[in-house]
């Protein structure tokens, strides 16, 4: 399953009014990840899919990848 599955976020981790912030969901796995997922914390279902989500409220936010052998997911990010 892929493995370092990290969130980078381009640019700064606020929020400013009218603004959003990028998040970028990467991993090193062999096969490459085939998708993404983002989930809030506390949040049962995902929140958004593909390789960025762009996030319009603050909380904190991870990733998963997935490829034919499984998942794995990323540490949190916090926006605010």
């Amino acid at each position: 399953s892929p493995r370092n599955v990290l969130v980078s976020i381009t640019g700064s981790a606020e929020i400013v009014e009218g603004d959003l912030v990028t998040l970028i969901c990467s991993s090193d796995s062999n096969p490459p990840a085939l998708n993404f997922s983002w989930f809030k914390e506390n949040q049962s279902s995902a929140v958004g899919s593909g390789q960025s989500f762009s996030a319009l409220q603050s909380g904190r936010f991870y990733c998963e990848a997935h490829n034919q052998h499984g998942s794995q997911r990323s540490d949190a990010v916090t926006v605010t």
